[in-house]
């Protein structure tokens, strides 16, 4: 055999060896049905939440419970979908996510309002951002974020999940592309969130073993235009992120929304929602750990405007 019929049988065979895992991630058949199911949104005020409560009620879930710590956002987000979808019926649950209690309540309330047979969607959605200077940032501050977008969403899923081993259902869980990439400032964000995403694979892998009918999943939003924490952030310190969001790519609101809908229907167990695509970088960072040095060396234009957009909101948050 010549060389190129060497070169020919070596593509071959990787097409051969990549075509099953490449069309499970670009035409994966559809496995589960969110019409009809009852879901559980958490941090459903404003932001990302109201934008995944109206996808899954577009999508047709019978029972909807939308929570957050302020019951006057969350009952006018809850008239909203109501009127926008009347055969949904929405509930909103005044809860803190990082109160044990409340989560034990919360879960009665959902047996109450569900019945014990409705398969369960939970997306853990309530999340903190804080982009700091770490050496100088109140460690309380810290401790907040580990508490509410790691600890939290561990304790909810644990007190969720016989019932949705019971009756079967989905968790979703909210990361970020800080899950897999941590920038300036979002140490202690990102350690919460890489936190979330190995709790994820490792639950996802323990309910496939036991063959449980629960399936596990992330969805990891970049940057946010509109309804973001790192939107919110920029308004509030008058930083122009908008560099950020030209050099790394960027999401809406609803994106996410469809994105939680389809991991459940597809059984995705990651996606990362993104107008640029961006797990390249995370698959180069962990080929290559040195490529999160080269991208925080960059001194283009572009790049030193998003490194002092982000300076400036550490300055103001780390107070």
């Amino acid at each position: 055999m010549g060389v190129c019929g060497t070169c020919a049988a070596i593509l071959f065979a990787l097409l051969a060896m990549f075509s099953y895992p490449l069309y499970l991630v670009w035409m994966p058949p559809q496995v589960h049905e969110v019409q009809g199911k009852c879901a559980v949104v958490t941090g459903t005020s404003q932001g990302l939440g109201v934008a995944i409560a109206n996808a899954l009620a577009k999508e047709g879930v019978s029972k909807l419970i939308l929570t957050a710590r302020r019951i006057e956002k969350l009952t006018a987000v809850a008239n909203e979908i109501s009127k926008a979808y009347p055969s949904v019926h929405v509930f909103p649950v005044q809860s803190d996510v990082s109160s044990d209690e409340d989560n034990e309540k919360l879960v009665a309330t959902a047996l109450e309002k569900f019945g014990e047979a409705c398969p369960i969607i939970l997306v853990n959605n309530a999340g903190v951002e804080s982009v700091v200077h770490f050496a100088e940032a109140p460690i309380k501050k810290i401790d907040a974020m580990l508490d509410v977008n790691l600890k939290a969403p561990i304790h909810l899923t644990h007190a969720f999940m016989p019932s949705i081993i019971k009756a079967s259902g989905h968790v979703v869980n909210i990361g970020s592309f800080s899950s897999k990439l941590a920038g300036l400032g979002f140490q202690g964000y990102a350690a919460s969130k890489f936190g979330l995403l190995g709790f994820s694979q490792g639950l996802r892998g323990e309910m496939r073993y036991k063959k449980h009918p629960v399936t596990i999943h992330t969805v990891m939003p970049g940057f946010v235009q509109e309804a973001g924490m790192a939107s919110g952030m920029a308004s509030t310190t008058g930083a122009n992120i908008q560099d950020c969001h030209d050099i790394y790519g960027e999401s809406y609101p609803h994106h996410t929304g469809a994105a939680v809908v389809n991991s459940i229907k597809y059984d995705h167990p990651e996606w990362i929602v993104n107008s640029v695509p961006v797990r390249a970088l995370a698959v180069a960072k962990e080929a290559f750990p040195r490529t999160a040095d080269f991208l925080g060396g960059l001194s283009d234009q572009g790049s030193l405007k998003c490194m002092a957009a982000l300076e400036t909101i550490m300055d103001a948050q780390t107070k």
